[in-house]
C-alpha cells in the first residue's frame, strides 16, 4: 500500500519501487538460516530481540529516506531484523515447545497473528499515509514494534525447561532425533520441499506485492484496496485455523495440496475484477479463496520438514530451505514490476503466478516422509 505513495516522492519507475521489496526480501531471507543455526545452539530471546530492534532501526532510517537508495538499503536493514525475529525463529521455537500432532493447529495460531496485522494495518497505515504522508507512516510502523514485540519477545522467547516439555516425540523418535545438516541436503525430499516452497513463494509475493496497486489501477480507490486487502487478512485469520484442524485429521501434504489447487484458482478470480457485473463477485471469491490459502506453505511445510528431516537440526534446515526458496523468489516483486511496465497490464503477471502456485502441486504430491528407522 505504500508502493504508490513512494514511487511518486522518489520519481522512480515501478521496477525501482519493487527493487525495495527485493532488497527486503533477499536480506530476510539471508538472515533465516543464521538466526535458525544460532537458535539450534543458543537461547532464542537473544537473537530474536536483536532482529526486532534492528527492523525498529530500519523503518526509522527509510522514514527519513531522502532518496530511493537511501530507501532501499535501510528496508534491506528490517528486512535483516525481520528474518532475525519471526518465522523461522518462531516456527523452531515452538516446534520445542508444541507435540507433533499439534504442530499444524499450532502454526496456524502463530500465523494468525500476522492475519490480524493484515486485517488492521493496511487500512491503517492508507489512513495515516493519506492524513500525514508516508514518512509519518513508516515512523508510526517502527514505533509499533519498538514498543510492543521487543518489549513481548524480551518476555516469551525462551525454551521450556525440562519440567514445561510438551514436546512428545513420535514412536521410535527422540525430541531431538534427526538427520545431520549434511545428509539432509542430500536428500531429494529436501530438495522437493525446497523447490514446493520456491513456487509457492514466487506466486505468492508476486501476488501480494501487485495487489493494491493492481485495483487502483482497475478505479479502486486506496481507501478501498486497502480495505480488500484487509478482507484477505481476514480470510487468512480464518484459514489458519481451518486448514490446521483439518491436517491434524487429513495430514499436512493432502491440506496442502488441496490448499494449493484453491490458492491457484482464487488468483484467477482477480481477472475478472474489471468487469461492472463480476467485479464484486470476483473480489469476494479471491478474497476468500486466496486469502484462506495462499499462507498455509508456511503454516504446513514445517510439518513436511520435521517428517523429512527430523528435529535435530530443524532450525537450521528450516532456514537454509527458506534463504534459497527466499532468494529465488526475491525475483518475484522486481521481475512482476518490469513485466507490469513493459506489457502496461497486471493480466500477465497474475497469469504467471496461477501457473507457478499450478506446479508446486507437483513436488508436494512427489513428497513422503523418512522412515523413522532411518532418522537416527
Amino acid at each position: 500500500m505504500l508502493t504508490p505513495p513512494i514511487t511518486q516522492a522518489f520519481q522512480c519507475s515501478n521496477e525501482q519501487a519493487a527493487r525495495v521489496a527485493t532488497v527486503f526480501l533477499i536480506t530476510m531471507t539471508l538472515a533465516m538460516p543464521a538466526a535458525g543455526w544460532l537458535l539450534d545452539r543458543i537461547a532464542p530471546c537473544p537473537v530474536m530481540t536483536a532482529g526486532a530492534v534492528l527492523t525498529v532501526i530500519g523503518y526509522f532510517v527509510a522514514a527519513r529516506s531522502l532518496d530511493i537508495d537511501v530507501f532501499t538499503v535501510a528496508m534491506g536493514i528490517a528486512g535483516i531484523g525481520v528474518g532475525a525475529s519471526t518465522y523461522v525463529p518462531a516456527i523452531t521455537l515452538a516446534s520445542h515447545w508444541i507435540a507433533p500432532h499439534r504442530q499444524g493447529l499450532a502454526y496456524g495460531i502463530l500465523l494468525a497473528g500476522g492475519a490480524i496485522g493484515a486485517i488492521i494495518f493496511p487500512v491503517l497505515i492508507t489512513h495515516l499515509t493519506n492524513a500525514f504522508g508516508w514518512r509519518y507512516a513508516m515512523q508510526s510502523i517502527g514505533w509499533c514494534i519498538a514498543l510492543t514485540c521487543v518489549p513481548l519477545l524480551l518476555w516469551v522467547a525462551r525454551l521450556p525447561n525440562a519440567e514445561e516439555v510438551t514436546h512428545v516425540a513420535a514412536p521410535g523418535m527422540t525430541p531431538l532425533a534427526g538427520y545431520g545438516i549434511g545428509e539432509a541436503l542430500r536428500m531429494p525430499r529436501y530438495w522437493l520441499w525446497i523447490v514446493m516452497m520456491l513456487l509457492v513463494t514466487l506466486s505468492s509475493l508476486g501476488v501480494y506485492i501487485a495487489l493494491v496497486p493492481y485495483l487502483v489501477a482497475s478505479g479502486y480507490s486506496a481507501e478501498r484496496a486497502a480495505a480488500i486487502y484487509a478482507a484477505v487478512g481476514a480470510a487468512t485469520f480464518i484459514g489458519n485455523f481451518l486448514f490446521g484442524a483439518l491436517s491434524e485429521r487429513w495430514g499436512a501434504r493432502a491440506v496442502l495440496l488441496v490448499g494449493t489447487a484453491a490458492s491457484a484458482a482464487g488468483i484467477l478470480c482477480l481477472l475478472a475484477v474489471r468487469d461492472r457485473t463480476l467485479g464484486m463477485m470476483a473480489i469476494a471469491s479471491f478474497s476468500l479463496i486466496w486469502g484462506s490459502t495462499f499462507n498455509l506453505a508456511n503454516q504446513l511445510s514445517p510439518l513436511l520438514l520435521a517428517e523429512a528431516v527430523g528435529q535435530r537440526n530443524f532450525g537450521s534446515l528450516l532456514g537454509i530451505g527458506n534463504l534459497i526458496s527466499g532468494l529465488g523468489s526475491a525475483i518475484s516483486p522486481e521481475a512482476l514490476g518490469y513485466l507490469v511496465d513493459v506489457t502496461h497490464t497486471y493480466t500477465h503477471a497474475l497469469v504467471l503466478c496461477t501457473a507457478l502456485m499450478a506446479a508446486a502441486l507437483v513436488p508436494i504430491a512427489l513428497m513422503r516422509g523418512a522412515p523413522r528407522e532411518g532418522i537416527a
